[in-house]
């Protein structure tokens, strides 16, 4: 167990390994009481798969979304806000370049048009092509915003960390701030900051 002070805001981090939470998910009453719930999707695990005690093979990206599954639809979380963060761009950047995001039988729809410069469109910079890279997180984000609205009827708040740029943890823990204090949601912030979100996107979708 681990605390984080953060701008006067104090974070306890607990990590509990997934054999021990057990078919009811009763430790999750301990947490009737919290405001915003972060969840965390490695985005390199697409093609990455975890073997149980039975020896069944499950893919990492489907075992993540299962588990999360178990905890949103928690009758504890019942109006509860949620922030999906989607860590290891950095390594995502590179891997999906060799490896197809279709690896994973979730996202078999993924298919975007590449731009034959795709390559050199750093993030950030404005292009008409945004990297292959930048289209597949944001597929990603979209593909769980739908699939959690679909099963609780609420919205899902996403946003990106790159393990090698800690400014984009501090963001993602700021926007995890902002989305604790939103009693409503205002349409009218969709157009200051994107559902999805993170610093270095934002100009290219603008």
């Amino acid at each position: 167990m681990h605390w984080i002070f953060v701008c006067a805001c104090r974070y306890q981090l607990i990590r509990v390994h997934p054999k021990s939470l057990g078919e009811n998910y009763k430790w999750l009453d301990m947490f009737e009481d919290t405001d915003v719930v972060l969840f965390s999707v490695a985005l390199t695990d697409y093609d990455e798969y975890t073997v149980d005690s039975n020896g069944v093979a499950t893919n990492k990206i489907l075992a993540a979304k299962h588990l999360f599954q178990n905890i949103f639809t928690h009758r504890v979380f019942s109006n509860t806000k949620f922030l999906l963060i989607l860590t290891k761009f950095d390594l995502f950047e590179e891997k999906i370049e060799q490896v197809p995001l279709t690896q994973c039988e979730w996202f078999w729809d993924f298919n975007p048009v590449i731009s034959h410069n795709h390559k050199t469109a750093g993030i950030g910079k404005s292009t008409n092509h945004p990297p292959l890279a930048q289209r597949a997180f944001q597929y990603i984000g979209m593909k769980f915003k739908s699939w959690f609205n679909s099963l609780t009827g609420r919205k899902l708040f996403v946003s990106l960390v790159t393990g090698l740029e800690p400014a984009t943890v501090d963001e993602a823990l700021r926007y995890g701030r902002e989305v604790m204090v939103w009693e409503k949601w205002d349409p009218s912030l969709i157009n200051e900051k994107s559902e999805i979100t993170s610093t270095t996107f934002d100009a290219s979708y603008e």
